[in-house]
């Protein structure tokens, strides 16, 4: 991964230069690259969501795996990937809080590969007083992986 993508990663998001910090931005810059073909300096917003100061790896999930998403019922910009956790995760423990959303649960027909991190405590603007913890384990997978899911009734 060109050290350029990943220092504009790293100003962009206002993150210091620590090992882990840089070493997972290279994991996610390449992930981004390789798995999903797009640059992350236009998702920034999204790499917000991940907490650079924990491990940030790349895992390929096992058949049989189960995930789990809480998603919203309202409009979403379209991605190339889609978020998952662990079963039984709160959405506060991803940074999410919907007004509304729906749980789904998934499990993996095939091996999966996934951008594994930490989720990080986020605020959408000054004003905004919802209490987003993160700290649970999060998965980014390909929107063109999701044939390898089967959604759990």
């Amino acid at each position: 991964m060109a050290e350029d993508v990943v220092e504009r990663i790293r100003r962009a998001l206002a993150l210091p230069g620590a090992p882990v910090v840089v070493q997972g931005l290279g994991v996610t810059a390449a992930f981004f690259r390789d798995t999903l073909r797009e640059d992350p300096l236009r998702w920034l917003d999204y790499l917000r969501g991940i907490d650079f100061h924990a491990p940030v790896r790349v895992r390929f999930l096992s058949s049989g795996s189960r995930l789990s998403r809480h998603r919203s019922t309202g409009a979403a910009r379209d991605k190339p990937f889609v978020y998952f956790t662990v079963p039984g995760t709160s959405p506060f423990r991803t940074g999410t809080s919907f007004p509304e959303s729906t749980f789904e649960l998934f499990e993996c027909t095939a091996p999966v590969n996934a951008l594994e991190s930490r989720a990080s405590p986020i605020s959408f603007s000054p004003t905004d007083r919802i209490t987003r913890a993160g700290g649970g384990t999060q998965y980014i997978i390909a929107v063109s992986a999701m044939s390898s899911l089967r959604r759990v009734p």
